[in-house]
């Protein structure tokens, strides 16, 4: 379908014309696109007259993948307020942080609340009260619904340093991204079936949630605790009937270590959508292998710029003769620039800091006037973003990123790039996946770089593993680059948002 000038208003006409298709499937508990609009507009309509929420004030939903969180949005949005999502079990001071910034004018708690411990004193919707409000029939009418620069959400960033931000994404920023999704880049047809795995508080959600319901097709929700327990999870997965994989390379991997997570017992699944991290040529290589036939697109964008703005779709001769993976080119209505400081850079191919404008770029982060003064500006009269990311474009738009600006370091006078250390690393067969940090002195100098490394198989005797590591390596690292130190583990912290804690990590390397 063509998405509309307005996202609830398409959803609402999809419902219209698809009542009974199982629009939600939280293994096996199902809902309809009716039940979406019936609860829904019951929600909004509770909303407009019994709760004392101020002019588009913020709904906060603490939960994890019930049918009432995408309801409720939904519902919100219609009723003209943006939405929170938080995840069940965020740590109780970032949590704080949230509801201070936030300064929702209620929770929705689908899961137990911890008010007491947060000290939130504000009034709290339970799962009970919600499902009694959306269980009433209404005729609700959308003339109040959320349009234009006015807030759809906002999304947390993940904080794994300092208090998290509030990003400000307004409806016309998220639909420029839901219609690009449901455009001829993709070539995603209607009514699929969509893995929902990414939390609510992840921007990348919206992958998932807004082009499944916008084109008719089906969320199969996976529970937090599933994905947590391999042995259910590689039980349910193939089980799902799923069409559309949309989540990040980390999860890939790990679904690969089950023998069914394969063409041949999951002949549907046609299309992977990958953002949220780098994919690697080895996740891809070895993608493509188990699923030889399907689409595999490897998408980019900061949770600034409404979850994604380029995308390529990965070939086996991309696989095959790159050491990194490109990330696309950009989608409509939406420019990219690379900039040396306060100066761009209009040679192709030449690395700097990656700048986004357009109409996907966020207005800023909520009540913080000093951060967006220092990641957002008008460039050309345009709302853009500095996104930290050192990055590349080529002669024909395709972008590259390089890794993080604040992850360059110098050792030994050169100019290293962490992620670019870890890339080489991980083209060793006997690598599954690295990361690579440097090691300070007391001056803060780097003086040599510490890998961790999941290896591809399991290690028992460290030294001689390290003496055939290093060996494997001499014609993939640089001999500047190359790691002094080697560490197996079994898997990396991750931060809030499921990515590789990488500053945890350099954190601890230099406790």
């Amino acid at each position: 379908m063509i998405v509309m000038n307005n996202l609830i208003w398409s959803i609402d006409q999809v419902a219209s014309q698809h009542p009974t298709t199982i629009a939600y499937d939280e293994l096996g508990r199902l809902n309809t696109y009716q039940d979406l609009k019936n609860y829904s507009d019951a929600l909004a309509a509770w909303l407009d007259q019994n709760s004392a929420l101020d002019l588009h004030q913020p709904v906060l939903f603490y939960g994890d993948h019930q049918f009432t969180m995408v309801a409720g949005f939904i519902g919100t949005l219609k009723s003209g307020h943006p939405y929170i999502p938080v995840e069940t079990g965020t740590a109780s001071t970032r949590l704080a942080s949230i509801i201070e910034t936030g300064q929702p004018g209620l929770v929705v708690a689908i899961d137990d609340f911890p008010a007491s411990e947060v000290n939130y004193h504000g009034p709290v919707l339970t799962s009970d009260q919600l499902t009694e409000i959306m269980h009433h029939q209404v005729n609700y009418q959308l003339d109040h619904v959320v349009d234009g620069d006015q807030l759809f959400y906002i999304l947390f960033t993940s904080g794994t340093t300092g208090s998290p931000k509030g990003v400000e994404i307004s409806h016309d920023n998220i639909n420029s991204f839901a219609k690009w999704m449901l455009s001829d880049d993709f070539k995603i047809p209607q009514g699929q079936t969509f893995l929902g795995q990414p939390p609510y508080s992840f921007d990348l959600s919206g992958m998932f949630w807004l082009p499944a319901l916008l084109s008719g097709g089906t969320i199969k929700a996976l529970p937090s605790e599933v994905v947590k327990n391999f042995g259910q999870l590689f039980t349910v997965l193939p089980s799902l009937d799923l069409n559309v994989y949309v989540s990040t390379p980390s999860l890939a991997d790990m679904l690969m270590l089950s023998p069914d997570f394969s063409e041949t017992k999951m002949p549907g699944l046609t299309h992977f959508l990958f953002c949220g991290e780098e994919l690697t040529v080895n996740t891809a290589k070895r993608l493509k292998e188990r699923f030889p036939h399907a689409h595999i697109f490897n998408t980019y964008g900061p949770t600034e710029a409404a979850v994604a703005i380029t995308s390529v779709e990965i070939t086996q001769e991309m696989v095959d003769t790159l050491k990194r993976l490109p990330v696309g080119k950009v989608k409509a209505n939406t420019t990219t620039s690379i900039w040396d400081g306060d100066q761009e850079i209009t040679t192709p191919k030449t690395e700097g800091e990656l700048v986004i404008t357009g109409d996907s770029v966020a207005r800023g982060y909520l009540n913080n006037p000093t951060k967006t003064q220092q990641n957002f500006f008008k460039l050309n009269g345009i709302q853009s973003y500095r996104t930290g990311d050192a990055a590349m474009i080529d002669e024909d738009g395709m972008h590259y990123i390089v890794g993080r600006m604040d992850f360059q370091i110098k050792l030994h006078g050169f100019r290293i790039e962490l992620d670019e250390v870890r890339s080489s690393i991980e083209t060793s067969p006997l690598v599954k996946q690295a990361v690579a940090v440097p090691k300070y002195d007391a001056n803060h100098r780097a003086t040599h770089l510490i890998a961790y490394i999941i290896p591809n198989e399991s290690v028992d005797d460290e030294a001689e593993f390290t003496k055939t590591l290093r060996n494997d390596l001499k014609d993939r690292v640089m001999e500047y680059m190359m790691p002094t130190q080697f560490v197996y583990v079994d898997d990396f912290p991750k931060s809030a948002n499921g990515k590789i804690a990488i500053k945890q990590m350099i954190a601890e390397a230099n406790q």
